[in-house]
C-alpha cells in the first residue's frame, strides 16, 4: 500500500522538476547544427546511449534538459532520436516520469524512440524482469507508439527500417534473445533487403556479448544481408568502429555514455551529453561524433560508410590504436547552473 502510494507522488514531483526544466532552458541560446550535405540528406537521425537518469542526481538532470534543448538546432532536417538503452539507472517509475518529460516538454524531435537496456530491467539477474520490462513497454506505449505490444519493434522512417531489440531475461553484461525475437528480426531484415536500402539494428550490448545460446543464429541473421547496420552502447567510455563476426563486415558502430559524469562528485565535463548524429545518404551514411550537451561536433572519431562499395571507407573495422576518446575537445559554452539552495552546516 505505501508503494503504491509512494509511486504517484514521485511521479508527481519529478513532473514539477521537468516544469522547472522546462523553464529553466526557455532563454537558453540553441545554434544551428548543420548536416554534411542538406540538399542531399536522405535520413538524419542523433543518436544517445546510457542516459541513465537517475532520480536524486541534479547534473543529469542539468547534462539532459540542456542537450534536449539544443536538439533544436538541428530540428530541420534531423527525423529521429534514438535511446539505445541504460535510460534509467534503476528502471524506476519517477526516473521515466523525469526522461519522458523531458522527451516531451524539452525535445523538439518526433519521432524519438528508445530501447532497453540492463539498467532498465534491474541491472540484475535477481530483478524482476516482468515487472520492468512491462513497464519500460507501458512507457513505449504512453508515449512513443500506442500499437507497441512488446519491448521489441521495429519503425520506418524516411522509408528506411529501423530495428529496436530487447533483452528477453534479466541481464547486466549480456543479452539473450528467444526465438521469437530473432524470427521477428528475420523478417524485418528480409522486408528490408526487398528495398534494396541499408537498414539499421539498434541493442544495448555489442555483438561480443550476445548470450551463447543464441549467438550464432543472431551473428548469421546480421551477416544475411549486405547493408546491415548495427549501433550499439552499454560500453560507455568508448567511441568505436568495428565490424560484426562474419563474411560481410556488418559495421558495428558502439555510441559512448550520453550519461557521463567526471567524478563521484557528479562533475560536468567535456565528455557529458557525447552522442553521435547519424546521416544516411544516398551513397554513403556517415557518423560524425556530436557533443549535444556543449552543441558542438568534436571534429574527431567520424566515419562515413559507402553504400556503393568503391571508396576505401566502405565498411572496414577502424584499427586497434584508434582513440578512446576525442585527444582535444571543444570548449563547454556557459551551462545553465541550477544551484540547490545553500544551506550551513554545523560541524
Amino acid at each position: 500500500m505505501k508503494e503504491k502510494l509512494l509511486n504517484p507522488l514521485i511521479r508527481i514531483l519529478n513532473y514539477f522538476i521537468v516544469l522547472y526544466l522546462v523553464f529553466a532552458t526557455m532563454n537558453q541560446t540553441v545554434a544551428p547544427i548543420a548536416p554534411t550535405d542538406a540538399d542531399n540528406l536522405r535520413l538524419g537521425v542523433a543518436l544517445m546511449a546510457d542516459v541513465h537518469m537517475e532520480g536524486n542526481n541534479l547534473q543529469r538532470f542539468q547534462v539532459t534538459s540542456r542537450a534536449m534543448k539544443n536538439l533544436g538546432g538541428g530540428k530541420d532536417w534531423l527525423d529521429a532520436l534514438v535511446l539505445l538503452g541504460d535510460n534509467t539507472m534503476n528502471g524506476q517509475d519517477g526516473e521515466y516520469a523525469l526522461l519522458y518529460g523531458m522527451l516531451e516538454r524539452i525535445n523538439p524531435i518526433r519521432p524519438y524512440y528508445l530501447i532497453c537496456g540492463n539498467h532498465d530491467v534491474g541491472n540484475s539477474v535477481d530483478a524482476d524482469y516482468d515487472l520492468l520490462i512491462g513497464r519500460f513497454t507501458s512507457f513505449l506505449q504512453k508515449h512513443v507508439d500506442k500499437n507497441i505490444d512488446r519491448a521489441y519493434y521495429a519503425k520506418e522512417v524516411n522509408g528506411y527500417r529501423l530495428i529496436f531489440l530487447a533483452p528477453d531475461n534479466a541481464e547486466v553484461n549480456g543479452r539473450f534473445f528467444s526465438d521469437a525475437q530473432l524470427d521477428f528480426l528475420e523478417a524485418q531484415l528480409n522486408a528490408a533487403k526487398e528495398t534494396g536500402k541499408p537498414v539499421f539494428v539498434f541493442n544495448h550490448h555489442p555483438s561480443s556479448r550476445i548470450d551463447d545460446a543464441c549467438y550464432d543464429r543472431f551473428i548469421d541473421l546480421m551477416n544475411s544481408y549486405d547493408k546491415i547496420f548495427f549501433i550499439v552502447g552499454h560500453m560507455h567510455y568508448y567511441w568505436r568502429f568495428k565490424t560484426v563476426p562474419g563474411e560481410m563486415n556488418t559495421p558495428e558502430i558502439w555510441v559512448p555514455n550520453f550519461g557521463h559524469l567526471a567524478d563521484d562528485d557528479g562533475r560536468i565535463d567535456e565528455q557529458s551529453g557525447r552522442g553521435y548524429l547519424m546521416e544516411v545518404y544516398d551513397d554513403s551514411v556517415n557518423f560524425r561524433a556530436f557533443n549535444y550537451y556543449t552543441n558542438t561536433f568534436y571534429g574527431v572519431n567520424d566515419k562515413t560508410y559507402s553504400l556503393t562499395g568503391d571508396s576505401d571507407e566502405s565498411i572496414q573495422p577502424v584499427p586497434i590504436d584508434w582513440p578512446i576518446d576525442p585527444p582535444v575537445y571543444p570548449p563547454i559554452t556557459p551551462p545553465i547552473i541550477i544551484d540547490p539552495p545553500v544551506v550551513d552546516v554545523v560541524v
